[in-house]
C-alpha cells in the first residue's frame, strides 16, 4: 500500500475493451498512477456554523472503502458561498485536509468530523482531483 504522501500504484481496466491501460516509454512499462477515467467531482457537502449550527460535520461515513476513486486526491474545503451557490465559479475558502484515494476507494486520512470555529457559514465540500500526466491535480474548483 503507497504511504498517505504518495499515490497508488495501480494498473487500468478500459471496460470497454478488457485490456489493462498501461504507459510506455521508451519501450518500458511504466507506473501509470494517473487514472485515464477520473473526473474531478464533490463527493460529499455540508453547511456548517458555529453560531447557528451546524457545527460539526460527521465525516465517519465517507471513511469507507468505494468512496472514490482509486489513484486520485480527495481534499476537504470551504468553497465559499459563490462556488456553492454557481458550481462554475472558482472556489474561495480554506482547504483543511487531504490525501490519496487508495486500491480500495478510501480517502486516506479523513479525519473522522470536521468542526467549524467560524460563526459565518462554511460552504464545506469533500472533493475527488485527478491527477494529470504532468503531476499537476484537476479540482471541481480551482
Amino acid at each position: 500500500m503507497a504511504e498517505e504522501n504518495e499515490p497508488p500504484s495501480i494498473l487500468w481496466l478500459d471496460m470497454k475493451t478488457k485490456k489493462i491501460i498501461k504507459k510506455k516509454k521508451n519501450g518500458r512499462l511504466v507506473d501509470c498512477w494517473a487514472c485515464p477515467c477520473c473526473k474531478p467531482k464533490v463527493i460529499a457537502s455540508k453547511i456548517t456554523n458555529a453560531n447557528t449550527g451546524p457545527k460539526t460535520w460527521d465525516l465517519t461515513p465517507y471513511q469507507k472503502e468505494r468512496i472514490g476513486l482509486p489513484g486520485a486526491k480527495w481534499r476537504l474545503r470551504d468553497v465559499g458561498e459563490s462556488h456553492h451557490n454557481n458550481p462554475n465559479a472558482s472556489c474561495s475558502g480554506s482547504q483543511y485536509g487531504e490525501g490519496w484515494i487508495d486500491e480500495k476507494g478510501k480517502l486516506v486520512g479523513l479525519p473522522a468530523q470536521f468542526t467549524s470555529g467560524y460563526s459565518y457559514n462554511g460552504y464545506m465540500e469533500i472533493q475527488q482531483g485527478c491527477v494529470q500526466e504532468d503531476g499537476s491535480i484537476k479540482w471541481p474548483c480551482p
